[in-house]
């Protein structure tokens, strides 16, 4: 073999080479698959972009779920006039039911519930000396805030006498909470208000020795307990059954069947508003109606008129002094009737204490 083959050959060999090279250079690479669903590859036979690019496109989140509250019930519009906003009690006034016995489950309010003030109970209802305390008073740091225990609408608010500033709300349920001796009032009159809403900053306006809440529950204009609401020590709502009842325009509340015996007034109410006479009070599942039988006939029976009763026998008891013409002319009879029922003559010997029948 010449030496010019032999560089031909090699000269060959090396161009095969070079071009192997050159088309590894121009091969197509494995594009990475993407791990996460919302990136996709975009190849170059179907785009223009280069070859293996990889194209991050986020994939529209699927919408979410729309929050929903729950619906709150249907509530009455309230609205209370000048005459309604000018004093504590209202004369006249009576939410209470026809049946006079408002009933009121504290258990189905506790999520509406919000204890207006998260102190200590420093006075008790009842009396105090010779006058009566007519709520709870809440231990307050000046300035902090007092919400409405209850939702319900704004009747008064105002500076009132010894209360000092004042704020009384009417309840869907019937009754009424105050909240006084504040530093400022945050509401107005006819304002709607929640459970928890801020009402009123604390303070010692009006007839106050310290820094208080004053808490009332009222129904009919008369203030009750108001530990029948709420429990001073848990500092939360009553879980137990609230009872408001008119007797004779009294107003009692109570908790149990047995408080209200005590009390003398009834202990369960009506299942509706209207009274007996109006056709509500308590209902019963229908019983089957049995007609009743027809008496067999009997004979008519020979009537014979009944005797007259005996009349029962009167007596007197013979006094000092009496003689049979006095004791026959007091009694209005004669001495030979008086003779002939007692069995004696005319000219016979009475004794004082001798028992004579006279009829």
């Amino acid at each position: 073999m010449t030496r010019r083959t032999i560089l031909c050959m090699a000269a060959s060999g090396l161009l095969l080479s070079g071009c192997g090279t050159r088309q590894s250079l121009y091969r197509t690479p494995q594009a990475e698959i993407p791990s996460a669903p919302s990136q996709r590859i975009l190849y170059p036979e179907t785009n223009n972009r280069s070859a293996g690019e990889i194209v991050r496109e986020e994939m529209p989140a699927p919408p979410a779920e729309p929050v929903r509250l729950p619906l709150k019930p249907d509530r009455p519009r309230i609205t209370f006039t000048g005459v309604e906003s000018a004093h504590v009690r209202v004369p006249g006034v009576n939410p209470l039911p026809a049946s006079g016995l408002l009933t009121v489950p504290l258990g189905e309010l506790r999520e509406e519930f919000c204890y207006p003030y998260k102190g200590r109970v420093i006075s008790p209802y009842g009396p105090r000396g010779r006058s009566m305390h007519t709520g709870v008073d809440i231990k307050a740091v000046p300035g902090d805030t007092v919400r409405a225990a209850l939702p319900g609408v704004v009747r008064m608010s105002k500076y009132y006498s010894g209360y000092g500033n004042i704020v009384v709300i009417r309840h869907y349920e019937g009754f009424e909470t105050v909240y006084a001796h504040n530093v400022k009032n945050l509401v107005e009159v006819n304002d709607v208000v929640e459970a928890g809403r801020p009402i009123a900053l604390a303070g010692r306006t009006g007839r106050a020795t310290t820094e208080h809440v004053h808490f009332e529950l009222r129904a009919a204009g008369e203030p009750l307990d108001p530990m029948k609401l709420i429990d001073g020590e848990a500092m939360d709502l009553r879980s137990d059954t609230l009872y408001i009842c008119n007797r004779a325009g009294r107003i009692f509340a109570y908790n149990s069947a047995a408080e209200g015996r005590r009390l003398g007034v009834p202990a369960a109410p009506a299942t509706d508003e209207r009274s007996e006479s109006e056709g509500g009070g308590l209902t019963e599942e229908p019983t089957e109606v049995r007609k009743p039988e027809a008496p067999a006939v009997q004979p008519a029976a020979k009537l014979t008129p009944a005797k007259p009763a005996a009349a029962a026998p009167v007596y007197y008891k013979v006094r000092p002094g009496d003689t049979l013409t006095q004791i026959a002319r007091r009694n209005g009879t004669t001495v030979a009737a008086l003779c002939k029922l007692n069995k004696i003559d005319k000219d016979a010997v009475i004794r004082i204490g001798q028992r004579l029948r006279i009829k």
